[in-house]
This record gives C-alpha cells, structure tokens and sequence, in this order.
C-alpha cells in the first residue's frame, strides 16, 4: 500500500472517530442537560399541583361536590354559588357548573395544566388522563418523596412524576400522578442529531480533501526523491531537490541534495580514475608503435643483413636506445597522464641533436613505406624533457604517415621562440575540424583511423607534451594540400640566458 494510501486512510479513520466521539458526547450532555431541566420543571409543576390536589381531598369528604340547594340557592359546604336555574328546596344533586354531573377528581384535574391520574388506596384507577401508563409505577409511589420516570409516548415522551396524598378521613390515600409532555425537547433533540449528521458528512468531505491536500504535500517530496534516486541508477547525478522550508522534509530533501553530490562527487572521481586508466593505457599502447617499430627495424636489419662492426654497433645502440626511452616513457606517461602532473624537470640539449634523433628512430619506418623525410634545422641549444618531447615529434610524424603523406619535413628556426614545424603533403583537414583534433579520442577520418589501429589520442598527449614546453600545438591545413603543425621551446642564448615565450 502506497505511503499516500496509509496517511489517508489513517488521517480519515482517526478524523472520523474523533468526530464521532466528540459529536456523541456533546449530544449525550446536551439531551442529559436537557432531559434534567425538563425533570426540575416537572416536579416544580408537581409541586404546585399537588399543593391544590392534596387541599381539595382535605377539605371534601368524598369524591363528589354535594350540593344544598335552600331557597333557590346553592351552597356546598358554606360555599355559595348562583346558578341560572332555579331547584326546588331540600333537593341535592350532583352537578357541574352547566348543570352535568362531575366527580371531584375530574374536577380536580380540569383545574391542573397537565394531564393528570387518580387511583384509589388499593391502585385502582379513579380517574385518569395519562394514557398507557404502567401499573408497576405505583409501585414506586410513596408519601414522603416525589418519584419521576420517563417514557416513550407517541407523541414523542414524558415524565411521569407521582406520590401519595393523604385524605380527609384517617388513614385514607390516594395515588397523584401527573405527566408532563417532553416530546419538545426530543424533537430538538433529534433536530441536533440531523444537523450534526450534516455537519459530520460535511466536516469528513472537507476532512478527506484537506487529508488528500496533506498527504499530496508530505509524500510529494519523496516522490520526487524517489524519482531522482531512479534517476541516480541510471546514471543521471545532476537532478536535485527543490527545499522548500526548514521543516523536516526541507532538511531531508537537503540531505538527498548532500547526499547526491556526494555520490556525484565519488562517481566522477571514479570516473575521471577509470578514464586517467583508460588513457594511460591507451597513450602507452599508442606510444609503443613507434619505438618497437624502430626497434624491430634495426633487428631485423641486424638479422637479415651482413653488417659491420660498426653498423651492429649503431643499430644495437638504436635499440637499447629505444628500450631504454620506452621505461622511461611509460613512468612519464604515468605522470602526465594518470597523475596530471604539469611541470617537468627541462635540460639544455642541442636542437639539432634532438631532431637528428628523432629521423633516426623513424628511419626503419618511413623507408618501409617509401616515405621522403628531410630535416633543416637552425643550431640552437633548448630546454626540453627529452622523453616527452621525442614522444612528441614522433606523434605528429605518425599522423603525416597516417594522412597519406609522401613526403614530410621537419623544420627548426630561431625567432623569438625556437620554432619547430612539421609540414607534411597528406590529405590535410577541413578548417572546421581544425579546432577539435587536439581532443580526446577525436578522429578526423574514423575509418582510416580504425583501419591504421588509432584511437584518436596521439594528438591529445601531443598538445600537452607542447604546453609543458611552453606553448600548445598551431595547425595549419587545407584539405588536399597537406597540414603544416608547429610549436614552440625555450632557447638558450650564447651567454647562457634562456629566451623566454613572448
């Protein structure tokens, strides 16, 4: 179940039954509250008439209102009362004020404002306007306190409120009960419990949309997160959270932020390790051509051909040579690559010899393929890294053999700075591309790259061989006129200064 489900769902059950629970307590206070008033006022009315009631059975014998009638008049016991009708003298009857006959009870509860029972000392019923009324009630009657019950009528309820009253005679009682009608109060009663119906199902509707709105905001953030974690497994690192407040979901969403750059961090610190591997293997790999080129090149000549003692001495001196160039290369390699390192311990070395070096190495390779290579170099004494710088050269003569050149020249002059160049007469580049082929694994022509096993990565190491000698690698190229690369060294003047880069 979804986290949105659970708070909603929870949020509305506890809602609900605080709702409920409240709701039935109010109202239950509210009908208790009620019900005790109605209570008071029944017993106060009671009270009231059984002060009348218990007065009138003192005063009158019997549970009928004789009358004397004496010379046209009639008087009940001293009481006179003028009738418009005329009775002859001596003759008693029994009669209401319209001249019907009435008991003493009925006239009793003519007189009280609520329905009211009589019943006699053995529970008999007198007179009685209380409908329904159960005889176990009586039961509960007695002379020193007023008992109430309540009931349901149809009309709504009651309560029936009665005690026993003493009779003129000795010893003689009678059972006074009265009703009074609450059937107001239960309909208002039930009129609370309609509106607080409605209000419930009112208050839950807006409760569910708050709840929805609530869980919408408290789960939306880690939605998110869990959408830029998949992100993350799929290698996306830059998304991030917005942080919205300083609440706890703010500073979880700022610790995912933390946490992600951390792993972003980590993953391009990885990344760049593999890819530092990857390119020192490479460059090394690529590096390897040349050397081992020359040094099956003077092997082989070694092998296949009569030499004299001279000649063994030169090529064997080539070979150790460049054995020895390639341990050193590979731990120089390593640094520049691997461990970006920037400056290098420069020696003063003599341009021509450096130059001379370099046609040498490539002699076996260039005179297999039938290449023309001349060299015109200006005496000069420079600060180079040899290593590197050889390593250099040799990457941009391997590109003119690559480029399909027939012929190539190595250039070294004095201006300024000490100028080498290497013009060559291969295929040259478009001018647009002039401006990427110095990047990592960048290939002019890819299928003729693949078909000569390159990889795009010799001019790269070239261009930052040349900017720890003091400048980067300047191309100039059209396309079926060849490319000239040219680049700068720190020279030393006659009197030991060295000439710096302007």
């Amino acid at each position: 179940m979804r986290l949105f489900t659970k708070i909603f769902i929870f949020g509305m059950l506890v809602f609900g039954m605080a709702f409920s629970v409240s709701g039935y307590f109010l109202l239950h206070y509210a009908l208790e509250s009620s019900m005790e008033r109605e209570a008071d006022f029944a017993l106060k009315q009671y009270q009231y008439d059984k002060f009348t009631v218990q007065s009138a059975l003192l005063t009158y014998s019997d549970s009928h209102i004789v009358i004397s009638i004496t010379d046209g008049e009639i008087t009940e016991y001293g009481q006179e009362y003028k009738i418009s009708q005329k009775f002859l003298d001596g003759q008693e009857l029994l009669l209401g004020w319209e001249g019907t006959e009435v008991s003493l009870f009925e006239s009793l509860a003519d007189e009280i404002s609520v329905p009211a029972a009589f019943f006699a000392q053995d529970r008999s019923q007198i007179y009685s306007e209380i409908q329904g009324m159960e005889p176990a009630f009586l039961e509960e009657l007695s002379a020193e306190t007023h008992v109430f019950r309540f009931r349901r009528t149809p009309q709504g309820g009651s309560i029936l409120v009665g005690a026993v009253l003493e009779g003129r005679e000795a010893g003689e009682q009678y059972y006074f009960v009265t009703e009074w009608d609450i059937s107001k109060s239960l309909r208002q009663q039930e009129t609370m419990r309609q509106y607080f119906r409605r209000c419930y199902l009112a208050a839950m509707a807006a409760g569910m949309v708050l709840l929805g709105i609530l869980s919408s905001f408290l789960t939306g953030p880690l939605k998110r997160m869990s959408q830029s974690a998949h992100r993350m497994s799929d290698g996306d690192y830059g998304k991030r959270l917005a942080i919205r407040g300083r609440d706890e979901i703010g500073l979880l969403a700022e610790s995912f932020n933390q946490m992600a750059d951390a792993v972003e961090g980590k993953i391009n610190e990885l990344s760049k390790a593999a890819r530092e591997k990857e390119d020192f293997v490479a460059n090394f790999a690529h590096e390897l051509k040349t050397p081992l080129t020359s040094i099956i090149g003077y092997a082989d000549t070694m092998y296949q051909r009569d030499l004299t003692r001279e000649e063994i001495r030169k090529a064997s001196w080539h070979i150790w040579n460049e054995g020895m160039r390639l341990e050193a290369l590979s731990l120089k390699l390593m640094e520049l690559t691997v461990l970006e390192r920037q400056v290098f311990p420069l020696q003063e070395m003599s341009a021509e010899e450096l130059l001379r070096d370099v046609v040498e190495s490539l002699e076996p390779m260039l005179s297999e393929r039938q290449i023309e290579l001349s060299l015109h170099v200006e005496s000069a004494f420079v600060k180079v890294e040899y290593d590197l710088l050889k390593t250099l050269l040799l990457n941009l003569v391997d590109n003119s053999v690559k480029a399909g050149s027939r012929r190539i020249e190595i250039l070294g002059g004095k201006d300024k700075d000490y100028w080498i160049h290497i013009k060559d007469d291969g295929c040259g580049m478009k001018e647009e591309e002039l401006s990427r082929i110095t990047e990592a694994f960048y290939m002019v022509d890819k299928a003729r790259s693949r078909k000569q096993h390159g990889a795009g990565l010799g001019l790269a190491l070239a261009d930052r061989i040349a900017r720890i000698h003091g400048g980067g690698l300047l191309f100039e190229s059209r396309e079926g006129q060849g490319t000239r690369v040219s680049f700068c060294l720190k020279w030393v003047k006659e009197d030991g200064e060295i000439k710096q880069e302007v």
